[in-house]
């Protein structure tokens, strides 16, 4: 991708910063699908955890495999 087309698609991005209780709140829904033997990869927890921080109810991703691990949120 050239700098320029990227700085574009950055432009039109809501940057979110990872914050402490963001984190936090990953680390639980990471432990609690481990512990369910349903672990998915930690980066996909952060997500979740932001779009719970941020009041969101639905996701739009790829990877509804991994998502639909995690309760409380719509995948699709």
């Amino acid at each position: 991708m050239q700098p320029v087309k990227l700085k574009e698609l950055v432009a039109h991005v809501q940057i979110i910063e990872l914050t402490e209780a963001i984190a936090l709140e990953g680390g639980k829904i990471y432990a609690t699908l481990s512990k369910a033997g349903k672990k998915i990869e930690f980066n996909d927890c952060l997500i979740a955890a932001t779009a719970r921080s941020l009041g969101m109810r639905e996701i739009v991703t790829r990877n509804i495999d991994h998502f639909n691990r995690i309760t409380g949120l719509i995948y699709r």
